[in-house]
């Protein structure tokens, strides 16, 4: 019974429930009937409905996969083209404009009085509701600013009061920002600690709190919204993480490479929650994109943010006019997860690149794959057939979040930062068991290892270019250990934007992520013709994978989507005004 019950729950959990009805039951949308809410096993197979899009893994599809790698333009992944960032017109219409899962959610919010619990689960399953609601209004909010607050049905009559809530405009993004943050609290305090493997408990609702307040009080700061809702935003994000750390329920996992290549995430202690596959019921191709599939490839900007093993950045280690000219020299001595995450050797188009595909940089991402397994592929690592375990939320995340949050707030003379802070955050992250780094501290203001005060001089050269307030030293080494921590998740590019740090995919500021690896082309005589270095003429060089148009400073515009304008004429045409956003009126 238990093996029967796992895989009705990873059938309920993980398959797309769109169109879809499971056992008998009415599809989603229609679970409206009176004698839906009669017991916890209905509750629980309802809200199954929410967990993908809030955990989605590596997706069930061809394309979702890499949307993780890249979800975005950003400067981990080098691109040949580097077009204006989108939109660049107001679109009609768009996915992410939706309220259907917010109604979902206040349907749960505002029918779980009617099952016959105690007042503690029906408080839980309130707070799992409420807690869905929190996440989807962050990535409204962090999308569109502004938005209409919803948090009671809306019904659908001619009757003027009904008419002027569903028709509503947008509210004020710091209101919905506090709403969220009573969303966020409601469910730390009654989910509950522990519902069991891949269920929702208050840690998770924790660790997801850390993530989106910490984004959005980052965002409303930097982009000098509102000063005292960031604080807020903030401080709760810091206390959120807090609840994770203060329990003792997670670790940081002695292997980092496993976290990304394993087939079954159960009992790793960094797992707050994953998603899992099962050969013939999910899959995935994040496996495959890593192994047979060609690769846009990572920046030398990514490349190069890895530190070397004695903690120091590479041109701090190394002086300033650095060049390794092959890839031992530039693998030798660094960040033991650069070679988890890029394979140790250079992979050019038109050479023997076996068992793996070519890049178009050298740098060929390999974090989800284990490549000591490559000579002898499983049948499930090709096309979508892949069922390694998606890390959905882990610890390693939530100590970030705790040291971004907690030094931000003492930049703001909002808190204190001590050495303290890093000990119980980055610098348990840089002591995994397979990485073995030096413990960061704070030394007059700066960052330091092994006793060594360092700028990266990198820092100086961006932040001369890129917008916003000055990047501190100390917090650009949070940031960095943030990058490659987190490098190839889906994080880079909204990190960017909540810094307002889009400059970074300019190449007049960053000129880095134009090119991929330095190589010697006596090295790659097969090597394919779309293969050029940054001087054409020469003999050695940097990959110059950006040879066609160079992107355009980034504009305001680019951190805020337009409101469909379908929308702004379906409020029109019922008598309502929805406003737009400044930027793109």
């Amino acid at each position: 019974m238990r093996t029967i019950y796992k895989y009705l729950f990873i059938v309920l959990f993980f398959l797309p429930l769109a169109g879809c009805s499971f056992l008998n039951v009415e599809p989603f949308d229609n679970f409206t009937d009176e004698e839906f809410w009669t017991s916890e096993d209905q509750a629980r197979s309802y809200m199954y409905g929410f967990y993908p899009s809030v955990f989605s893994g590596y997706g069930t599809s061809y394309s979702s996969a890499l949307s993780v790698i890249k979800p975005g333009t950003n400067d981990d992944v080098c691109e040949q083209d580097q077009l204006e960032l989108q939109p660049t017109v107001v679109p009609v219409s768009s996915g992410s404009w939706s309220f259907s899962s917010i109604r979902k959610a206040n349907y749960v919010i505002h029918n779980v009085d009617r099952l016959p619990l105690d007042s503690a689960a029906i408080n839980h399953w309130r707070g799992i509701g409420r807690f869905f609601r929190a996440c989807f209004y962050s990535s409204l909010v962090f999308t569109y600013g502004d938005v209409p607050w919803f948090d009671t049905l809306c019904v659908v009559s001619n009757n003027k009061k009904d008419m002027d809530y569903m028709y509503k405009d947008r509210d004020p993004r710091t209101y919905v920002d506090a709403r969220i943050i009573e969303d966020f609290d409601y469910a730390m305090k009654y989910v509950r600690a522990n519902d069991g493997n891949l269920q929702i408990n208050k840690y998770v609702v924790a660790g997801m709190a850390s993530r989106y307040l910490l984004r959005e009080g980052t965002f409303l700061r930097y982009h000098e919204i509102d000063e005292d809702m960031a604080a807020t935003c903030l401080a709760k994000a810091k206390e959120a993480a807090e609840m994770v750390m203060n329990s003792g329920k997670y670790s940081i996992a002695p292997s980092y490479k496993a976290l990304f290549t394993s087939d079954d995430l159960a009992g790793n202690p960094e797992m707050l929650m994953y998603r899992h596959y099962v050969d013939g019921v999910l899959a995935h191709q994040m496996l495959s994109i890593n192994f047979t599939e060609s690769q846009e490839g990572c920046s030398k900007s990514l490349a190069e943010a890895f530190v070397c093993s004695d903690g120091q950045p590479v041109y701090v280690k190394n002086g300033a006019m650095w060049i390794p000219r092959t890839y031992t020299e530039f693998f030798e001595n660094r960040d033991p997860r650069l070679s988890m995450c890029i394979r140790p050797k250079y992979y050019i188009k038109g050479c023997d690149c076996k068992p793996f595909a070519y890049t178009y940089t050298g740098y060929s991402w390999c974090k989800y794959m284990d490549d000591s397994r490559a000579s002898k592929p499983e049948p499930t690592w090709t096309g979508a057939k892949n069922i390694t375990d998606a890390p959905c939320l882990r610890y390693a995340e939530v100590l970030l979040n705790y040291a971004e949050a907690a030094y931000e707030l003492s930049l703001m003379g909002k808190g204190t930062f001590a050495q303290a802070d890093l000990d119980k955050s980055i610098n348990l992250i840089r002591a995994r068991a397979d990485v073995n780094l030096p413990a960061l501290k704070i030394s007059g203001g700066l960052p330091m290892v092994n006793n060594v005060t360092f700028d990266d001089p990198v820092r100086l050269s961006i932040e001369n270019y890129a917008d916003g307030p000055e990047t501190d030293p100390v917090l650009w080494e949070i940031r960095r250990e943030r990058r490659v921590e987190l490098c190839l998740e889906g994080f880079r590019v909204n990190d960017l934007k909540r810094w307002r740090k889009l400059d970074y995919v300019w190449n007049d500021c960053n000129p880095d992520i134009r090119y991929g690896a330095y190589i010697v082309l006596a090295n790659y005589p097969d090597r394919d013709a779309t293969i050029v270095l940054e001087d054409a003429s020469a003999t050695e060089g940097y990959i110059l994978r950006n040879d066609q148009n160079a992107r355009p400073r980034p504009v305001k515009r680019n951190y805020i989507a337009p409101v469909p304008s379908g929308q702004i004429t379906l409020y029109e045409s019922k008598g309502y005004h929805l406003s737009q956003n400044p930027e793109w009126e």
